[in-house]
């Protein structure tokens, strides 16, 4: 899959995995912005999966090596923090939501480099 095909599919996978978070996660994971802000989220959680999270596990390998994988939560927890700052129409009230939103959203991109 080309760049842009990977990153418009994962716009469309991101959104789906914002929206099941809002599901899920009720009261814990609020969204209170528009449908572009809702897109430009998406945007940035692509762009930050496609340039950042690979830097993210070169640097923290041996850390992932450690816990059998288990970091890459943690990695997915930054990625997601990164991208509320850029989009603060974002809440996310406890942590146990940010490993619950980081789980799906990872899901979600999973089911992305499957499909590819």
């Amino acid at each position: 899959m080309t760049f842009i095909k990977r990153a418009a599919a994962g716009i469309l996978f991101n959104i789906g995995a914002i929206l099941v978070c809002q599901k899920v996660l009720e009261a814990n994971f609020l969204f209170t912005g528009s449908s572009f802000q809702l897109i430009s989220l998406a945007f940035a959680l692509t762009l930050l999966n496609l340039l950042i999270k690979p830097l993210l596990h070169f640097f923290f390998t041996p850390l992932i090596w450690l816990t059998f994988g288990l970091f890459t939560f943690i990695i997915n927890v930054i990625i997601l923090k990164i991208a509320v700052y850029f989009v603060p129409q974002l809440a996310i009230n406890s942590s146990l939501a940010w490993l619950g939103a980081s789980l799906i959203i990872s899901i979600f991109n999973s089911l992305l480099y499957w499909i590819k």
